[in-house]
């Protein structure tokens, strides 16, 4: 199996239904040999998660660790067709990460337009690296516009390993976007969405899809270091 180098999708006990702490998802990624991690919590939007000030602190959390790259990040939340997201541009600016998802429980669900309409809004915001799991039922869109616009803004489309778990009937949308990205040139990125420090680096279901889809590997942006970073600092100095 293809060793992707990095977990970009990761969330701990700070969004309330994590279960293992920053450490430790950060030393299990070490462990299984990941060259760098993302810590990626949602955003302020989500009930029960952290607060803006949670963002501020990752100073306090050094850029290495255990030998691999740490991302600090966020999983911004979509709040509004708009696809307005619920941090700060200025903030955004000072991470290493942005993925920005939707989410039932603060993102509103539309028809097929407006769904679309919020995605191409995330997908334009210049601090957005990724859209996290595209695939959810509950917001269907037009694959192949949003996967255009997703390639000509350089925005990479996550394959989320846990959809199948957390968003079942996901799998025939995520086969689409994979079938699309290959046709417009767009870039994927591979998460494993882990609540739990050992899930971090779990990969099977997302690597099947995207060989079955006979995806260009090298279009993946975690499949080396070097796609990685000049991805994350496409837009950032």
């Amino acid at each position: 199996m293809a060793k992707f180098i990095a977990d970009l999708h990761t969330h701990t006990l700070a969004c309330r239904h994590g279960f293992s702490t920053v450490t430790e998802v950060i030393k299990a990624a070490a462990d299984i040999g990941l060259e760098a991690v993302g810590l990626t919590e949602h955003g302020p939007g989500y009930p029960g998660s952290v607060g803006d000030a949670y963002f501020n602190t990752y100073r306090d959390i050094p850029s290495e660790m255990f030998g691999i790259t740490v991302l600090k990040g966020c999983e911004v939340n979509m709040m509004d067709f708009s696809g307005k997201v619920d941090l700060e541009q200025s903030r955004m600016a000072k991470l290493d990460i942005v993925i920005a998802s939707c989410h039932k429980e603060c993102t509103p669900i539309g028809s097929l337009e407006e769904n679309t309409k919020m995605y191409l809004g995330a997908i334009r915001n210049p601090y957005v690296d990724i859209i996290g799991h595209p695939d959810a039922p509950l917001y269907p869109i037009d694959i192949e516009k949003v996967v255009k616009e997703a390639a000509e803004y350089g925005v990479a489309l996550e394959v989320n390993n846990s959809s199948p778990a957390a968003r079942p009937g996901s799998e025939k949308t995520c086969a689409e976007i994979i079938r699309f990205a290959k046709k417009f040139g767009a870039k994927l990125a591979v998460g494993s969405d882990a609540h739990y420090h050992v899930v971090v680096g779990r990969f099977d279901y997302a690597y099947k899809m995207i060989t079955e889809g006979a995806f260009p590997l090298d279009q993946v942006i975690n499949s080396s270091k070097n796609n990685l970073m000049a991805h994350l600092r496409r837009n950032r100095q």
